[in-house]
């Protein structure tokens, strides 16, 4: 069985738009302000969520119990900000010619 790569983005943007929808519902209320700064690992089929001072350690204890979780049942995000992780371009200083 081949996967497109439309199939994969569907199902990344499916799984990101349960997983804010858990994390703004039942979470939010539940880790801020607590917890703002660390990451949350959502495994999606139980609801159930690992918080960890990085996003690896918060995915870790997520695969620790739901080590066969597949693409689809897992969202991550750092508590208290939707960006996780920047991307920051270089400034380009001096004249251009």
């Amino acid at each position: 069985m081949v996967i497109s790569e439309a199939d994969t983005t569907s199902t990344r943007e499916r799984a990101a738009q349960i997983g804010e929808s858990i994390y703004e519902q039942q979470l939010k209320p539940l880790l801020e302000p607590a917890c703002v700064g660390q990451f949350v690992a959502i495994h999606l089929p139980s609801r159930e969520y690992f918080l960890g001072h990085s996003l690896l350690e918060a995915a870790d204890l997520l695969r620790q119990k739901y080590p066969n979780a597949v693409r689809g049942e897992v969202y991550a995000r750092s508590v208290g900000q939707l960006a996780a992780i920047r991307a920051r371009t270089p400034r380009v200083t001096g004249t251009q010619e």
